[in-house]
């Protein structure tokens, strides 16, 4: 297993992100989709991984730089293929990204994720994120759940 860098034109990446957004589509309205967009992927403030086996790219996160009234990384597009969850996998990931997130500064995590990925709620929470407004272009809306992690950066 090998943790790589995603690329917007990785046959892998594309049919990951499809599956993805499958999965989302059938969870949640597509109005509500906040996904971070497959043509976003290789933007200068994006940093994104897998990872990846013969079977191609099993799991996947990322952190988008964001600046409102201070700077800010939110996670998108943490997930797991189905048969390869329980193993720890999506948490290896998440801590990656925190720890790239540490060395490039970023003094604070956020993240949404919905209401009914209570897997997913428990891994953030885990972590150490705790449950916040909504925040940038959000709305508050029952199917989402909001969280931030405030890092050190000493």
């Amino acid at each position: 297993m090998q943790l790589v860098s995603l690329d917007s034109n990785d046959p892998n990446v594309i049919s990951l992100f499809a599956e993805i957004d499958r999965l989302m589509n059938s969870l949640y309205p597509i109005a509500s989709d906040q996904s971070l967009p497959l043509n976003e992927l290789n933007q200068p403030n994006v940093h994104a991984i897998g990872l990846l086996t013969d079977e191609g790219i099993i799991a996947c996160g990322a952190i988008v730089k964001k600046f409102e009234s201070t700077l800010y990384g939110e996670i998108k597009r943490v997930y797991v293929k189905p048969t390869h969850r329980g193993k720890g996998l999506s948490r290896r990931i998440m801590q990656n990204l925190m720890y790239w997130a540490g060395q490039a500064q970023i003094p604070l995590l956020r993240l949404e994720t919905g209401s009914k990925q209570t897997e997913s709620i428990h891994l953030y929470e885990s972590l150490g994120f705790t449950r916040c407004e909504c925040f940038g272009r959000y709305r508050d809306n029952p199917l989402s759940v909001f969280m931030e992690l405030p890092l050190s950066t000493d």
